[in-house]
């Protein structure tokens, strides 16, 4: 789906980000990416954002509003305080070590480790995404009507897909400081989700899990006003604060 195929909404959200950064926004579909889109910010040596879509489908309209509020948010950041969240390695190895021991003479340290490094991974890249992106859906929800059945449908089917990380069975195989992280994270989206949409079912199963006060502490940091220039770094150490996570990253420069 070429960018000129994307709902008008959307097309409106790029060029307003074209205007506010001084650059152009190319668009464009990448059918090898691990996640349904991503955006690169410009950079000196390549004075364009781009932002990448996977499937070809309506969804993607939505997939690219999400990445173009996110990267509207960025381009308003000085450039000189731009920075990015990095693993810090004491954190890292200490997930590791954890995952050793779980599946201790059952896998080898080779892949043990390796498991590790995914559950540590893909931690910091929930942390880092999951915060900004509520803002960003709610952003949406509220500047572009256009898009909320679009929307609806995308949102109801990101909570459904993580609900199977309450299982029981999760927590045999996974570091517990990890899942009850992952789980808090994922109950933020499904309560602000089942808030947005006015489906107060999405967010039982969180509920039950014990999950709705740390979920709805969360939530309110995505909508408190910024203090700084950076409000995504905010909304980033808030929740780190909370989930017990303030140690396992630092932030460098790019």
């Amino acid at each position: 789906m070429p960018a000129h195929a994307l709902l008008p909404a959307v097309n409106r959200l790029l060029q307003q980000v074209e205007e506010v950064s001084g650059l152009p926004v190319s668009v464009f579909e990448q059918r090898d990416l691990d996640t349904l889109a991503t955006v690169r910010p410009a950079t000196p040596e390549h004075q364009a954002h781009l932002i990448a879509y996977r499937d070809g489908d309506e969804a993607s309209s939505y997939h690219v509003a999400f990445e173009a509020a996110l990267l509207l948010r960025i381009v308003q950041v000085p450039a000189e305080q731009r920075v990015n969240l990095t693993e810090k390695r004491e954190a890292r190895e200490k997930v590791v070590g954890q995952v050793e021991k779980l599946f201790k003479d059952s896998i080898g340290l080779a892949q043990a480790r390796q498991a590790g490094l995914r559950f540590y991974d893909g931690l910091m890249l929930q942390l880092r995404s999951t915060g900004p992106g509520l803002w960003a859906d709610r952003w949406l929800f509220e500047q572009l009507p256009e898009l909320r059945g679009l929307q609806a449908a995308v949102l109801q089917g990101q909570v459904q897909q993580n609900v199977p990380c309450l299982n029981v069975e999760v927590d045999k195989m996974s570091p517990a400081a990890v899942v009850k992280a992952s789980r808090a994270m994922n109950a933020a989206q499904a309560f602000q989700t089942a808030e947005l949409l006015g489906l107060p079912p999405l967010a039982i199963p969180y509920q039950a899990a014990g999950f709705e006060a740390l979920a709805k502490e969360l939530i309110a940091l995505t909508r408190a006003e910024p203090t700084t220039d950076d409000p995504d770094r905010e909304i980033i150490d808030g929740w780190a604060e909370k989930l017990g996570l303030s140690r396992w990253y630092v932030w460098k420069t790019p």
